[in-house]
């Protein structure tokens, strides 16, 4: 995926070089690099003895570059980018050699003390780095099913489960195939099945409880903000079937994207759909899905 996405930011000016001959001098110049040979300064800004939350990098490397916090990415040669937080974080820098071939190299920074603000979330999501979450059944059993939209406030709703019409247990998800995508059982119908969440390229990674893969996926905070009074406290975003069995109930396979979070902490996740959810009625049949730390 951070292949694709990098070699398209690129795709243009390499076009544009191709087609000016003085370009294609300057081009054929330019020699194939190892990821070694990437020569960048790295540094975390100091504020009264500590490293802060906020890194500085110059990469002089003379290729065109990328440069990502693992979230954030910028094609640039300089960049000023937050970090999420405390202890060790990894500045990555890529580069597109002349005959296509793509290198990186890894910077490791460490950070002392927020002050910078970022969105607290993907520290909670990833745990600063890699977290994993897995299917939460502690009220009324089940982990997966359908509500009233908006029957009580957001917090009786995931901390209670008031508006509940129906609650399947992850085991009990192997008979509810006809809302997948596909209909075959993947593994992750049982109580033991987790995702882990990543803050290094925002990645979601489904796994069954023997550890196989079943599926990969990223999300994304950008809409966050976006929330509805006594109901949801943020919108998770994330690239179709990423997350555990991600499918909206009866609707014949539909992957929703964008989720309405009603409980996130350290420890709990609780995640809505309705469609259109700023129109949708009281009592109106949407879907739920209750994940807890592992």
């Amino acid at each position: 995926m951070k292949k694709i996405i990098f070699l398209s930011l690129f795709a243009g000016v390499i076009a544009f070089a191709s087609c000016d001959p003085k370009e294609d001098d300057t081009k054929s110049q330019i020699k194939v690099l190892t990821a070694d040979q990437i020569e960048a300064d790295v540094k975390v800004e100091n504020i009264n003895g500590k490293n802060v939350n906020k890194v500085i990098i110059s990469n002089h490397t003379p290729l065109p570059s990328q440069i990502s916090n693992g979230v954030n990415n910028v094609a640039a040669s300089y960049a000023e980018l937050l970090l999420f937080n405390t202890g060790e974080s990894t500045i990555t820098i890529y580069g597109l050699n002349p005959d296509g071939t793509e290198i990186s190299k890894d910077y490791k920074v460490t950070v002392d003390e927020m002050y910078y603000d970022v969105p607290k979330e993907y520290a909670i999501l990833t745990g600063g780095t890699s977290k994993t979450w897995t299917w939460d059944t502690e009220l009324n059993g089940g982990a997966w099913g359908n509500f009233g939209y908006r029957g009580d406030t957001g917090e009786n709703f995931a901390l209670n489960g008031s508006g509940t019409w129906w609650s399947c247990p992850p085991s009990d998800l192997s008979g509810q195939l006809n809302h997948s995508s596909s209909g075959i059982a993947t593994g992750e119908e049982d109580p033991n099945a987790y995702m882990v969440w990543s803050l290094n390229g925002t990645k979601i990674e489904t796994f069954t409880p023997s550890g196989q893969l079943v599926r990969q996926g990223k999300f994304s905070l950008d809409n966050y903000g976006t929330m509805i009074e006594d109901w949801s406290v943020g919108t998770l975003s994330t690239t179709a079937e990423s997350i555990l069995f991600p499918w909206k109930i009866n609707s014949g396979g539909y992957a929703p994207t964008d989720f309405q979070v009603i409980l996130l902490d350290e420890n709990k996740m609780v995640l809505t759909y309705i469609d259109d959810p700023a129109n949708a009625g009281g009592w109106s049949e949407a879907t739920f899905w209750r994940f807890k730390a592992k």
